[in-house]
Formats: structure tokens, C-alpha cells, sequence
């Protein structure tokens, strides 16, 4: 019984020793497969961390650059706001200036417009001025007409006159004189 429990027992041990062999092959399977695991773990951590870093760098450099433009922009902005203020300033002042002119322009009309009532009265005084002249001019004519036409008549009269003195003219040199 003894020997039959010992070959049962060194059967027993025997399986569990192939057993124990098995789980040590697998542990020692599951050891290097874990390792690898670990490996290609630490290689993508790695892979991800030169990549985190990279990107990191790059984010690095983006931001002096937007840090860059964004002086930059802030400079051209207050440059645009001091020419906004110099263009204000002389918007004010050429508003300023324009009203100045309208009043002015407003004044030159209303002085334009007097003088023309002005030169219009005077057209109309020169106008009538001219038609009395018309006037005065034909009248002037017909009096030098008439003038022309009395002094041939006295003409006339003379040369008749002159005719009879000629004669008689002691004898009728005496009749006009009385």
C-alpha cells in the first residue's frame, strides 16, 4: 500500500512537476510576451512623447510668431488710431473751415444778387436811357431837318434878298432900313 501510495504519490508529483514545468514555460512565455509588450509600449510612449514634443515646439514657434504679429498688428493698430485722430483733427477743421466758407460763399451771393438787382436796375436805366437818346436823336434830326429846311428858306430869302439889294439896291436899302 505504502509502495502503492508512494508510486501514486511520485505520479502525482511527476504531473505536478510537469505541470509546474508547463506554468513555468507559460510564465516565462507571458515574461516575454509582457516585455515585449512593455517594449513596444515604451517605444509608442517615446514615439508619442518625440511627437508631443515636436508639436510642442512647433506650437512654441507659432506662438512668437502670432506673439510677433500680434505686436506688430497692435503697432499698426495704434498707428491707424493716431491717423485716425490726425484725420479727425482735420476733418473737424475742414468742417470748420467749410462752414466758414459757406457763410462766406451765403455773403457773396447775397452781395451777387444786390448787384445784380443793381446792374438789372441799371440795364433798365441804361435801356430807358437809351430810348430817350433814341428819342432825343430823332427829335435831333427832325430839328436839324427842319433847321436845314428854315435855313435854306432864310437862304433862299437872303439870296432873294441880296437879288433885290443888287437892283435897286440904294432905293430898297432905304425901305428896309425904315
Amino acid at each position: 500500500e505504502m509502495t502503492s501510495s508512494n508510486r501514486q504519490l511520485k505520479m502525482e508529483r511527476e504531473v505536478h512537476q510537469q505541470e509546474l514545468a508547463d506554468l513555468r514555460s507559460e510564465l516565462q512565455n507571458v515574461k516575454i510576451k509582457h516585455e515585449r509588450n512593455v517594449q513596444e509600449l515604451m517605444k509608442l510612449l517615446k514615439q508619442e512623447k518625440d511627437d508631443a514634443e515636436a508639436q510642442i515646439r512647433m506650437l512654441k514657434m507659432e506662438l512668437v510668431e502670432e506673439k510677433n504679429i500680434a505686436e506688430t498688428q497692435c503697432q499698426q493698430l495704434e498707428k491707424i488710431k493716431n491717423e485716425c485722430d490726425k484725420l479727425a483733427e482735420e476733418l473737424t477743421q475742414n468742417e470748420k473751415e467749410n462752414i466758414k466758407l459757406r457763410r462766406k460763399c451765403e455773403f457773396i451771393k447775397q452781395e451777387l444778387e444786390k448787384k445784380d438787382k443793381q446792374i438789372s436796375n441799371e440795364e433798365d436805366h441804361l435801356r430807358r436811357m437809351d430810348e430817350a437818346r433814341l428819342q432825343f436823336k430823332d427829335q435831333l434830326r427832325h430839328l436839324e431837318m427842319e433847321q436845314e429846311s428854315i435855313l435854306t428858306m432864310i437862304g433862299s430869302e437872303i439870296d432873294a434878298a441880296c437879288e433885290i439889294f443888287s437892283r435897286d439896291s440904294v432905293e430898297k436899302f432905304k425901305v428896309i432900313l425904315s
